[in-house]
């Protein structure tokens, strides 16, 4: 979709909406900044991060809902008013699941003790196991570590060359309905890139408010996690390029 094609959208869209009652939720990964081999060193793409600080002041809120740590988000979002949700959006994690954690992680790093460029990646409310440089192993990982996580009463989710490991309850389309109820906007955007992101764009698909949720697409997810879109962007230059259209859009109705 071209730039124009885009504007005319969110025109059409968010034409009963004021600007400072929009929501607008993005994920990290694969969304605003490139899926890299050493997922430690993914960096906001800047066009994106320019987008984010223009918006902050012209809508409701801006958040940014992902699997990563707040820590890891506070490292590489040091934007002034955006709203960072790491680990899924939870809020605080009850101590049975931080054992039963802790103990797939154990387990989980005997069966990767002789897997090379295969790590876990621990963090305060989930887990990830990394198989970016070696994408074949993806299916064993998964055959291996679905019933440990099962046994233990987890969730396992597979993403982009990534396997996600999560109490049952963590998910965005939970996280985003309570910042939903929590803030009542007039509108809500949700931009993500990946199966775990599934549950939102279904959530904000069925809203009755304006909304519009926005697939980022890429050769390693398929078709069926967008379905419930409004619109699909090629990769994070094209999400950063839809926010900065939104805020244009802000910006033109202030004028």
């Amino acid at each position: 979709m071209t730039s124009d094609a885009t504007a005319r959208l969110i025109g059409d869209r968010l034409a009963t909406v004021a600007p400072d009652r929009l929501l607008v939720v993005t994920d990290f990964d694969g969304t605003i900044s490139e899926i890299v081999d050493d997922p430690a060193k993914a960096r906001l793409l800047p066009e994106a991060g320019d987008a984010l600080r223009r918006l902050v002041p012209l809508v409701l809120r801006v958040a940014v809902l992902s699997g990563r740590s707040d820590h890891f988000l506070r490292s590489q979002i040091p934007i002034a008013g955006v709203m960072l949700l790491g680990d899924y959006g939870q809020v605080g994690l009850a101590s049975d699941d931080r054992q039963r954690l802790d103990r797939f992680n154990e387990e989980a790093r005997d069966h990767l003790r002789n897997e090379p460029d295969i790590w876990l990646e621990a963090k305060p409310a989930s887990s990830s196991i990394h198989f970016r440089s070696r994408p074949q192993a993806g299916h064993i990982l998964q055959s291996r570590l679905t019933p440990v996580a099962e046994g233990l009463h987890l969730t396992l989710r597979p993403g982009r060359l990534v396997l996600e490991v999560m109490p049952v309850g963590a998910d965005k389309g939970r996280a985003l309905k309570r910042l939903i109820a929590e803030l009542r906007p007039s509108a809500v955007i949700f931009a993500g890139d990946d199966t775990g992101d599934r549950r939102a764009f279904e959530l904000v698909s069925a809203l009755t408010v304006p909304h519009l949720s926005v697939g980022v697409s890429s050769y390693e997810v398929g078709a069926s996690a967008f379905a419930a879109c409004d619109l699909i962007v090629n990769g994070p230059p094209g999400a950063a390029a839809f926010l900065a259209c939104l805020a244009d859009w802000a910006v033109s109705l202030r004028a």
